[in-house]
């Protein structure tokens, strides 16, 4: 109960019912927990086709919540996320789908609510960055795990949506054997106002947390809440150039091998010899040329397990 307001806190819930077979045990098993915490009844927004979450979560946030929870896969996290950005009201993680990646970079259990649940009732409040991505249409989008351009982005189109309900990881394996292959594009690269690199490489991946895929690090030494972003380069073009993508990631080296380059900083903009798909937290945007990646340190409230992992 919050004494100073004479009520219980106010908890709204924005949720993909599409994630959750039996919607009605799922709100039940949330209601039950929420009165178990001492917290009043949920509030719920729920999302649709035409709305992969902002609308829902403005409508959100305009009752005036002491806690915001997304029940979704990434695409729902980030859509939350891009509203709640810079907001004094902390977001919990409630996750479903496949990937979760903020969620299991941040030590947010994947595959247990009543344990999630816990943590956005009763778990601490800390500021992570927020990643910004702008490419050819102008559009600023927020992201929270990654942004890029390339193989990624091809990856995530190719990716069948059913296979990756039944597989999981292994639907993306399946998409990244038919496109790892293919011809890379020119890139000139400036990091933080500076030109730092020019050539050819298959993708670049601005990462906000070092876990980006099935649990591979592949943006080593990446943290959620240091202020900067880590662009990895992909720039493998021969069977050899992968066997040294495979060591550089096995053994958390960069640079070494020429086969993925990995810089830090604010901001990253790159210009590319012809148009390349892109992506943000694994939904396509379509082609860009051109492109900025920034990030809006501690610009998102999180609710985090006791201690912490960050």
């Amino acid at each position: 109960m919050d004494a100073s307001l004479g009520r219980a806190p106010t908890v709204a819930i924005v949720i993909n019912p599409s994630k959750f077979p039996d919607l009605a045990v799922t709100k039940a098993e949330v209601e039950v927990a929420s009165r178990r915490f001492n917290w009043g009844d949920p509030l719920w927004f729920e999302t649709n086709i035409e709305d992969s979450g902002v609308a829902a979560a403005r409508s959100a946030l305009a009752h005036a919540p002491d806690l915001v929870c997304v029940m979704g896969g990434d695409g729902t996290v980030r859509a939350v996320a891009s509203v709640l950005r810079g907001a004094t009201v902390p977001c919990g993680l409630l996750p479903s789908g496949t990937g979760n990646l903020l969620a299991r970079n941040l030590g947010i259990p994947v595959d247990s609510l009543p344990d999630a649940l816990e943590i956005a009732f009763l778990g601490q409040t800390r500021p992570i960055d927020v990643g910004l991505a702008t490419f050819d249409d102008g559009e600023e989008r927020a992201f929270m795990v990654m942004g890029g351009v390339g193989l990624d982005a091809a990856i995530m189109e190719q990716t069948d949506g059913e296979l990756k309900k039944k597989v999981g990881w292994g639907a993306y394996v399946v998409a990244g054997g038919a496109t790892m292959f293919r011809a890379g594009f020119g890139v000139t690269l400036s990091v933080d106002g500076e030109e730092h690199t020019s050539g050819e490489c298959l993708m670049l991946l601005a990462c906000n947390c070092s876990s980006v895929v099935a649990n591979i690090q592949l943006a080593s030494g990446a943290q959620v809440n240091d202020g900067n972003l880590d662009l990895v380069m992909l720039r493998p073009n021969a069977v050899a150039g992968w066997v040294g993508v495979a060591i550089d990631l096995a053994t958390r080296m960069r640079n070494g091998m020429a086969s993925l380059g990995q810089w830090s900083g604010r901001e990253f903009r790159f210009d590319l010899d012809r148009p390349v798909l892109a992506e943000i937290d694994g939904d396509p945007v379509g082609l860009t040329r051109t492109g900025r990646f920034g990030v809006d340190p501690g610009g998102l409230l999180v609710r985090l397990p006791v201690p912490a992992r960050i």
